[in-house]
């Protein structure tokens, strides 16, 4: 029976058999972002220098598109790795890195669910500014506050909802080898609540992992982050950009802890998904295929 305790269970294992592999993703991002620090600190350095000059410096925008696709492309390459580390164990050469077809399906599926995502909510803030409208005119600016709140927790609940109906649309792109939505919903029937609690766990400890680096990494302008408009607050925030998007000690070592950080929360999130598509669609027999993708 899949439950909150064997997702968990299964994605912990996970993680502590693929050891090897989360060091190499970690790698590969901290190779990512020392490139990212080298190119970014001379626009950090000029707007610390240039603190009172009208236009603020632009960085070069084609390095900067660079680096965001590079960013994506390593995004995408390491959650299909994850996906196939739970799905092909078998497959575990270069750390299950590939870039490919598999990729590029997943790449699909995932523009697919954003489009989609992004067009059912707007849809849905176009029909909630139209009944708080009425319904200012009908009931008063009181009353419409009230409804305007649980219909926003309304609608926060439903796209968690559908999210977690269609987490395994990834893991089931990678194991079938084609773009599928429809076979995520059929396998994730009857089993929200389950997949949502080990999700929320999951979540949570990743949520406070980073709470704790961002704390320790940028503790001395956390206060200085909330005043965006106080001229010495925002000095404060340029000279700390400045000193750690450079090649120094402090960055690397940050480079370093943020990298490992990421790849874990990586094989966590990606892991967790993937888990729960291998037990729902018993990966192991095969029992249960047919009935997902028939």
């Amino acid at each position: 029976m899949v439950t909150v305790g064997s997702i968990l269970s299964g994605t912990f294992g996970f993680v502590r058999a693929n050891v090897r592999s989360i060091l190499v993703w970690s790698g590969l991002l901290v190779l990512l972002s020392l490139a990212s620090m080298a190119l970014m600190r001379p626009f950090y350095a000029q707007q610390l220098a240039e603190p009172q000059g009208g236009t603020l410096p632009m960085p070069h925008l084609g390095m900067f598109g660079l680096v965001m696709i590079l960013f994506f492309v390593v995004f995408l390459v390491q959650y299909a790795a994850v996906f196939r580390a739970v799905l092909f164990p078998e497959q575990s050469r270069f750390a299950y890195l590939r870039l490919g077809m598999d990729e590029l399906r997943l790449l699909g599926t995932m523009l697919i669910l954003a489009v989609g995502g992004g067009a059912a909510s707007s849809i849905f803030i176009a029909i909630l500014a139209i009944i708080v409208g009425l319904l200012s005119v009908a009931l008063g600016v009181g009353s419409t506050v009230v409804f305007t709140v649980v219909l926003t927790v309304a609608m926060f609940a439903a796209l968690i909802y559908f999210w977690v109906r269609l987490s395994l649309a990834g893991p089931l792109t990678i194991l079938q080898r084609k773009i599928v939505i429809g076979p995520a919903w059929r396998a994730s029937r009857g089993h929200f609540w389950g997949l949502f609690g080990a999700y929320l766990v999951i979540s949570l400890l990743i949520f406070a992992a980073y709470c704790l680096i961002a704390f320790v990494q940028m503790g001395p302008i956390m206060t200085d982050m909330f005043h965006p408009t106080d001229p010495a607050a925002h000095q404060r925030m340029l000279a700390w950009q400045s000193a750690n998007y450079g090649l120094t000690l402090r960055s690397l070592v940050f480079a370093i802890l943020g990298g490992l950080l990421y790849a874990v929360c990586t094989a966590l999130q990606g892991g967790m998904v993937a888990v729960a598509t291998a037990q729902l669609v018993d990966r192991g027999g095969g029992r249960r295929l047919n009935e997902v993708f028939e």
